[in-house]
């Protein structure tokens, strides 16, 4: 049994160099065209996802439920969940500024984490803090947390007949 690496052993010999390279060249191309699809699938299943949460999330608010308990195990509830952005044309110097201003400034680093930013702004608000509107931009999107997924899905997995 050798130690020889197999890969360095085939090109040993110039011809089986390019019949490798030729068979490894059609492999990274096939498969780089496979991934650049399946992340534009990615981006569109999320995007009809997100469409889907807002409709739920639209259904309940109008029916004025928070929370729904469904026949099928599933049991969505709607909540409101705020993220706050840099508003377009400000500088990272300016936001660093307000945020120590504001007694904020203990979460910048090099960069402001945006779960940091997103938790430290909530909680200023929530002490009755002044948001500029001319640093940030807030917006308000609805989610959807949905409780009892994992018994629905392993539910309908078991219930399906295995395919071949």
């Amino acid at each position: 049994m050798s130690n020889a690496n197999p890969t360095i052993e085939m090109f040993a010999d110039t011809s089986t160099i390019e019949l490798t390279a030729a068979k490894l060249a059609e492999v990274i191309a096939i498969e780089d065209d496979a991934l650049a699809s399946l992340d534009a699938e990615l981006k569109r299943r999320k995007a009809a996802l997100d469409q889907q949460k807002t409709q739920l999330a639209d259904l309940m608010i109008g029916a004025g439920v928070d929370s729904l308990k469904l026949a099928n195990g599933l049991t969505p509830s709607v909540s409101l969940r705020r993220k706050f952005f840099k508003a377009q044309g400000v500088t990272d110097e300016r936001l660093h500024r307000w945020l120590r201003d504001e007694g904020l400034g203990s979460i910048i680093k090099e960069t402001v984490h945006f779960g940091s930013l997103q938790s430290t702004i909530k909680a200023h608000e929530e002490a009755d803090g002044d948001i500029p509107s001319n640093i940030f931009n807030v917006k308000d999107e609805r989610t959807i947390r949905m409780h009892g997924k994992s018994r629905f899905l392993a539910r309908r997995t078991t219930a399906e007949p295995a395919g071949d």
